[in-house]
Order: structure tokens, then sequence, then C-alpha cells
């Protein structure tokens, strides 16, 4: 939702990162009150590029929250494992909100190891994310080996494939399931009894098609919350996520953003997959917050029926 403010764009400049995504924004301060003609212009750049940096903020949490709020609705995180300082961050970080550097084998740095799987925010939830925006507060040295976020376009991926495949993957759901990083890492607390009835597992389409983009459809799916997909074997479906997850580190479909300091990046939940690459979680802190915009509905798949009856009055 953009303001009301009357005045004309501010000005700013987008420079693509790469080809399959990714643009960074110079010259807006987010902090400042923006135009209904700038919140315009940024919303076709992130429908173009998918994910958006601004670059050189400088924002506390009342002004990431204000921006956040231009796009929509805030989640509220429904889960109870202390790495938000409000209900609507979530802290992505090897710290605690106090500041101290945690061990490794502590709960909150275990999660951070979860996120080193390709995934989409919230996919867990009957309803997905639409968009995250996360904030650097603390980043690795430039010395320093890995800790970057990389991004695959699943538009693309989708594109991509084989008829065949296209054909083979239209019918199939896969399973989501929040619980499912206590399987990669059984040293995490088991969820608590209100985190099982906050998110449940959920269903949702493979192949995910976007009624705002002209119907294109993508690739959607998970490596950090399951693995299992139905309508098939769990061994077959446990096959088919492996080469999924290779398929989506394709170069050609993929944008790796290398963190500096008051980095606000912004990316699309519908349409991308993120992970965070390796780095030594003893040596270097690392530290962000997140905020999350809600979806506005559950993911569509080929044979939803809200897909299948606009397609048959656009005929």
């Amino acid at each position: 939702m953009a303001t009301q403010d009357p005045q004309a764009a501010q000005p700013f400049t987008i420079n693509p990162l790469t080809e399959a995504l990714g643009a960074e924004i110079i010259g807006l301060d987010l902090t400042q009150p923006l135009s209904d003609a700038t919140f315009t212009a940024l919303e076709r750049a992130f429908h173009q590029y998918h994910v958006i940096c601004f670059r050189d903020q400088v924002l506390d949490e009342e002004a990431h929250l204000a921006f956040t709020r231009h796009w929509g609705e805030l989640e509220i995180f429904p889960e109870e494992d202390k790495t938000k300082s409000a209900k609507t961050f979530y802290n992505v970080a090897n710290t605690s909100v106090e500041g101290e550097h945690l061990p490794e084998d502590d709960p909150k740095v275990l999660f951070q190891k979860v996120n080193a799987r390709w995934h989409t925010d919230s996919s867990y939830r009957y309803i997905p994310s639409f968009a995250s925006l996360m904030y650097s507060t603390e980043v690795l040295p430039d010395e320093a080996k890995g800790g970057e976020t990389e991004f695959s376009n699943m538009l693309a991926a989708y594109d991509a494939l084989s008829d065949a495949d296209k054909r083979r993957f239209e019918p199939l759901h896969m399973v989501h399931h929040y619980e499912f990083g206590r399987r990669l890492f059984p040293a995490l607390p088991p969820i608590t009894a209100f985190e099982r009835n906050a998110v449940p597992p959920v269903s949702h389409p493979l192949v995910r098609v976007h009624p705002d983009r002209d119907y294109r459809r993508s690739l959607f799916f998970t490596v950090n919350a399951g693995n299992e997909v139905s309508g098939m074997a769990l061994e077959e479906g446990q096959a088919l996520l492996k080469w999924l997850d290779e398929y989506a580190s394709r170069p050609e479909f993929t944008y790796s953003h290398r963190w500096r300091e008051n980095d606000l990046v912004m990316w699309d939940n519908r349409v991308l997959l993120h992970r965070a690459t390796r780095y030594d979680m003893a040596r270097y802190r690392r530290a962000f917050r997140r905020t999350t915009v809600a979806g506005s509905g559950p993911a569509l798949g080929p044979f939803s029926l809200a897909v299948r009856d606009a397609l048959a009055n656009d005929q």
C-alpha cells in the first residue's frame, strides 16, 4: 500500500545485478516519506527483478517496519524459537538479541544451518508469504569466505524444464512442514504444542501459477521444510527433491548476494528460493533482522479451480 504523499517520484538509480534476477537501488533514503510515484516505480522494479537491494540505509526497527508496511500486512511469527526481538521481527543471526556471539550448538545457530538449504520463507504456512525484507546489522569481513545469501529464479527454472518434466510435475504437491528442521538437526528442541497447532504440515503445488503475472508458472518446493512429494512413493519423491535441489543451483538461475553493512534486501518468496551459504560460525559474527509481508491467499496450481475458471473465461 503506497503512501498518499502527492509529491513527484524521488530520483534513484536501478543497477541490474545478473541476467537471472536482482537489482540494486541507489539514491533512496528509506527513512524519508515515499511518494506514490516512487513506490509505483519500486513495485515495477520488484516485479521485474524479484530481488532488490537498497544500499546504504540506516534503519532502526521503526523505520524498517514502516517501509515494510508499504507492501502489505506483516506476518506475525508464531514460532517460539526465541530468535526474534518482537513478533514482527525474525533475527537471522549467530548472535543473541543482546549481542552475545553464540556457540554453534546453540538452537538459534542451528536454525541458521537449517536455512542453508533452498527454501522460501513461511512456505510451511497454509498461506505462504509474499516477500521478505532483511536488513544487515553485522556482516562478514571482506576476506571471510561464505555468508552470502543465494537466490534462485523459479520462473526461469520452470521455463527451462523439458515438456516431459513440465507434464510430470503438473499434478504433484509437496508437503511443507515446520517441524522438519528437527529431522535435519535432532539437537534442536522439540516444537511446542502451540507451534504444532499454529503451523501444522501443509501441501502446496509443485508447479505454482501466478495470476498477477499472466498465469506464468514457477517451481515451488523446499529443501529445509520437507522431503515428501504427494503423488509419489517416498523414495521416488525424495529422489525428485534431490534432483530439484541440484537443478535450482544452476548458475543461469541464481544470484549470490554478498552483504554489505546497511543493506536492506527485499525478495519475492512467490517466485524465488533462497539459502545462506556456509561460513565459519565460530569465528565470525553475522546478524540480520527480517520482516515478512504476508501472502494474500494459498498457492495456486495448474488444477486449482480459480486458475481453471479464470483461464476458461479468457478463452
